[in-house]
């Protein structure tokens, strides 16, 4: 058959033109790109973290010389208004507090019966921080003379009621020297 015409299945590429699969490459590599663009920023922002600002409550016991008993299973910290810090995980003051009383522990807590269990109030604390850090206007020491560093707690420690905070001292033991 020699009138016959040889047909092409394939596409005759125009000059000048990029071939398909360079332009699947370019189209493929601007997807992921603009994929990176977002995740990265998803990343920074976290619209997932609930920074709703809260207020916390950080806990702590005062042996009998460092409270005063109000007489009626209440107690404050002698230091008149003791003052701390909160700090972000950046070390940034996040909020200012004060001492805001206690309430003296019962027999059932052991080794701490008769201290006070104090918490200090902070108001306006933004939330979604990793952790946070009390600082006293005290500074502490250990017994061999080192000092201690602010105190890391977590948000859940910090929105915790008075009743878990006792919770939470109920099964604590002096350490043996």
């Amino acid at each position: 058959m020699p009138n016959e015409h040889r047909v092409s299945l394939t596409k005759a590429s125009a000059t000048g033109s990029t071939p398909r699969s360079k332009r699947r490459a370019a189209v493929g590599l601007a997807a992921l790109a603009s994929a990176a663009v977002v995740g990265t920023a998803l990343f920074v922002w976290e619209p997932w973290v609930d920074r709703t600002p809260f207020t916390a409550r950080d806990y702590g016991v005062l042996g009998a010389a460092l409270f005063v008993d109000d007489g009626d299973g209440s107690c404050h910290a002698k230091v008149e208004a003791a003052r701390e810090k909160l700090l972000g995980e950046d070390r940034r003051v996040l909020a200012t507090g004060s001492s805001q009383g206690g309430e003296i522990l019962s027999s059932e807590y052991g080794d701490l019966a008769g201290n006070c269990l104090v918490y200090t109030e902070f108001t306006g604390v933004p939330a979604g921080e990793d952790a946070y850090f009390v600082v006293s206007g005290e500074r502490l020491y250990t017994a061999d003379g080192k000092e201690l560093g602010p105190a890391e707690t977590t948000e859940a420690s910090l929105r915790q009621s008075l009743s878990e905070a006792k919770e939470r001292w109920l099964n604590f033991k002096d350490p043996v020297d």
